[in-house]
């Protein structure tokens, strides 16, 4: 079975990673259409050097690029290339433009998922353009959406999937638990289009001195705001998610990244604006922390003093496991399900 899996962001090739891997194994094609942005090409073409992979449309950060680049001439490009392919089935991760396609034109199965019921209109395009949308617990009122028990980042970073490697601390010359992660968002995308820029840099001279800093920088022209000490990472980043892992905080002012860290049983900051349903998942589980900007050093600190509980890195990512489903599992299943109603019509 020819199967398109369609990525516009690196935290979807990361929920797809594990599944593409195992589907090629099985026997099926795998064909990659994505979406020019940022590092996104690069990883691709590192992490996948043989699957076709096939970019369409752009994103440059501006309103403009993302309405129209993104969405309205991706479609039309995507359209091209799909009529030349004789692809069976589509997966994404909220791809309205490639459910269109499938569903309306191709007449041929389209699954999604998505994880911000905060973006209504998405998720009534999704719906409309979706033969079945997958969310995790966090909706409710909506009929025909199927609910897995787990966070799409636990695709990837769930002790099944992950295994964090400590060679790294050497490359960056850290200890264990004696750095903090940063991770600062660019804030020219619409999810972020009303957060103030470079958030974090407002409190960088108020951390602890006696810890190193790892800072990961969407917008490297906005370096000189932070401390010359910090350790700027250049991405993509090999093993990013162990250099979290083996951090004592993260951080962050984007939602995906404050997350990761939480599922890794780090305890991690979210200062970014965005009320979103998947973080009080992680904030109810006591690992995950919103607070305003000017709040979070002081939080650092006492953190950092154990002035605040937090429960057992392993102990808290075992009872994850136990709780919530295999998020790999459900991309295979769907996949599969539509695979033998394929081998059926042959």
């Amino acid at each position: 079975m020819n199967i398109l899996i369609d990525i516009s962001h690196p935290a979807h090739f990361n929920f797809f990673k594990n599944a593409i891997f195992v589907l090629k194994e099985e026997g099926h094609t795998i064909l990659i259409t994505a979406l020019n942005r940022g590092k996104l090409p690069q990883i691709l073409k590192e992490e996948l050097e043989d699957i076709q992979i096939k970019f369409n449309g752009k994103h440059r950060g501006s309103k403009w690029s993302i309405i129209f680049e993104a969405n309205i001439l991706r479609f039309f490009e995507q359209l091209i290339y799909v009529f030349a392919k004789k692809i069976d089935i589509a997966v994404s991760c909220g791809s309205f433009t490639t459910g269109a396609i499938f569903k309306f034109i191709l007449h041929k199965p389209n699954i999604q998922f998505d994880d911000d019921p905060e973006r209504k209109m998405n998720v009534i395009l999704e719906k409309a353009t979706s033969t079945k949308l997958i969310f995790p617990p966090i909706i409710e009122g909506l009929k025909n959406i199927k609910i897995m028990n787990a966070l799409k980042e636990w695709a990837y970073l769930s002790p099944k999937y992950f295994i964090p490697n400590n060679e790294i601390l050497d490359r960056y010359y850290l200890k264990k638990n004696k750095y903090l992660f940063v991770r600062e968002v660019n804030t020219s995308s619409l999810n972020y289009s009303s957060q103030k820029s470079n958030l974090i840099s407002q409190i960088a001279n108020k951390f602890p001195d006696d810890y190193k800093v790892i800072l990961s920088l969407e917008d490297k022209s906005t370096v000189n705001l932070y401390p010359k000490s910090w350790i700027l990472l250049n991405e993509p980043v090999e093993d990013i998610h162990s250099l979290m892992y083996y951090s004592e905080i993260v951080i962050s002012s984007g939602d995906s990244m404050a997350r990761e860290g939480a599922m890794l049983g780090v305890p991690s900051i979210y200062c970014g604006k965005r009320e979103m349903a998947a973080n009080k998942i992680m904030i109810n589980k006591g690992m995950l922390f919103h607070k305003n900007i000017n709040k979070a050093p002081e939080f650092v600190n006492q953190v950092i003093n154990k002035e605040v509980e937090i429960e057992e890195q392993n102990k808290f990512r075992a009872k994850l496991e136990q709780e919530w489903d295999d998020v790999i599992k459900i991309i295979l299943n769907s996949v599969h399900k539509y695979s033998h109603d394929y081998q059926s019509q042959v």
